[in-house]
């Protein structure tokens, strides 16, 4: 389960290129071949996991970017990163 304290970090196999601001990104699952398109909320979200930064840090750093109350920041993050999380896109930690 995902936690403040929670490290997140891209898979193995797992290559993530912004497309620019406004513009979202693109995500490889090199294993699959799969290619999966970012809206900018996920493309925000992707260039900030570092594998070194907590699930908390994160919230923080996007409140910076988005016009939203942290509530509902943090419930959307949760969600996006399990959805992530499952399709082997990101390790939680």
């Amino acid at each position: 389960m995902l936690q403040d304290s929670s490290v997140l970090a891209l898979s193995e196999g797992v290559s993530y290129q912004s497309l620019g601001e406004g513009e979202g990104g693109v995500v490889l699952h090199i294993e699959s071949g799969q290619l999966f398109t970012c809206n900018d909320t996920t493309s925000a979200f992707l260039s900030a996991i570092d594998g070194r930064r907590s699930f908390q840090e994160l919230v923080r750093t996007l409140l910076e970017m988005f016009d939203v109350s942290e509530e509902k920041l943090r419930s959307d993050l949760i969600a996006l990163a399990e959805q992530l999380q499952q399709e082997g896109i990101v390790t939680i930690q």
